[in-house]
């Protein structure tokens, strides 16, 4: 790839984060950081959550996922429950001041959106959340290509 192309894609990642405000790594009006708000997020999305689940979904090393964790039951934003047939596996729920903490979340995010885009047309919002679309579907369809190679260059290697 041309230094160029990564350079004005290394920019422009400075520039949308330093607007969003996420360097500092805490986000909105609350004392989570973007990662812990991103696990209670995902822990309310999957009706069967473990940690094992967060680790590859977000790419995230186990010791620090386990931190983390223990920091959001500390606080009594989640609750480990074990399952009956593998006392070993816990499942992750929010708890009722999860929900509400993230509830918050939420809406100070959608707020924030609308700040970033107020001023701007209907149709340059438009063109900027279809650039969005398809930057994120050509970078899930590269991630499934290099997925899918991994795994035929193993099943070769492995023969």
């Amino acid at each position: 790839m041309d230094k160029e192309i990564i350079y004005d894609i290394r920019q422009f990642n400075r520039f949308y984060t330093r607007l969003l405000s996420v360097f500092n790594n805490q986000i909105l009006d609350i004392d989570y950081s973007l990662i812990e708000a991103r696990i209670l997020f995902e822990i309310s999305e999957r009706t069967e959550c473990i940690a094992n689940n967060l680790v590859q979904e977000l790419n995230i090393d186990r010791s620090y996922m386990s931190r983390i964790l223990r920091k959001l039951e500390r606080e009594e934003l989640i609750e480990k429950k074990s399952t009956i047939m593998d006392s070993r596996k816990n499942f992750l729920y929010l708890t009722k001041k999860g929900e509400e903490l993230l509830y918050k979340i939420n809406i100070q995010s959608d707020e924030q959106i609308k700040r970033l885009f107020n001023g701007l047309t209907d149709s340059e919002i438009n063109e900027i959340r279809i650039s969005m679309m398809i930057i994120k579907e050509k970078l899930e369809k590269n991630k499934i290509r290099g997925e899918a190679n991994e795994h035929n260059n193993g099943k070769i290697n492995n023969t």
